[in-house]
């Protein structure tokens, strides 16, 4: 029959999709219009083979730029007899992307691919990100930063000591309040006339939103206190 199924789908930014041919010949065109002749003017272009074999892939698209696509199947007058389609990218803002977008966490990013984080915190979540800067790296003796790179084990408890499940807005936050964090360690808040502190960390910007929860820039890094990264001459530098 002459229709995609579903014929408008909304995804999100990055999304795979894949058109699977049930029966028939049939291609997947979001170039030009079979109908007007007209470009579509997606935010890009793309098109197909067509392909009559049952059960096969007609095409296999990564949608990484968000806006409308409008798309039909340019066999014939299939076009013309319903077979058109929709996709509706949105726009991601995942706790990883912020931190990627960011000029000032390229450490933090280096270790969150490093220990292969990045999945984790683009997924639905929702988590709590207190996220230290370049600055705050820097802070840590020299060679520290190398050698955790080296030791992935200790640098996803370190960096799993600044993610917490849920999404805490500032203001759900009181004085000495204890959370725990996905490490299955805790930090302490403190709220004085100086500001909010996660434990030795003093959050300098606060109530990022993401879709999937929200981030907190701190000035230090968190060390978890149950592991030997308390002290730090434990890393062979």
């Amino acid at each position: 029959m002459f229709y995609y199924s579903p014929s408008s789908i909304s995804i999100n930014q990055g999304d795979i999709v894949t058109w699977v041919n049930d029966m028939g010949y049939h291609d997947v065109n979001g170039a030009v219009n079979s109908i007007t002749n007209e470009p579509f003017n997606n935010p890009e272009s793309f098109d197909s083979p067509a392909t009559s074999s049952v059960g096969a892939t007609i095409y296999t698209h990564q949608f990484n730029i968000p806006g409308v696509y409008n798309y039909d199947c340019s066999v014939g007058s299939h076009a013309a007899n319903g077979m058109v389609g929709s996709i509706i990218v949105n726009s991601s803002n995942s706790i990883y992307d912020i931190v990627s977008n960011s000029v000032d966490h390229t450490t933090l990013k280096t270790a969150i691919d490093a220990c292969s984080l990045d999945v984790t915190l683009s997924g639905p979540g929702p988590f709590t990100l207190f996220a230290p800067t370049d600055a705050a790296f820097s802070l840590l003796p020299a060679g520290t930063v190398t050698a955790l790179l080296n030791d992935i084990p200790q640098l996803t408890n370190i960096l799993l000591h600044h993610v917490v499940q849920g999404t805490v807005m500032s203001n759900m936050l009181s004085n000495n309040q204890v959370v725990t964090t996905l490490n299955g360690t805790d930090v302490t808040v403190t709220i004085n006339s100086n500001g909010v502190f996660i434990d030795n960390a003093q959050v300098t910007v606060a109530d990022i939103p993401a879709d999937n929860g929200v981030v907190h820039v701190v000035d230090a890094v968190l060390l978890p206190t149950t592991t030997a990264v308390t002290d730090l001459s434990l890393i062979h530098i």
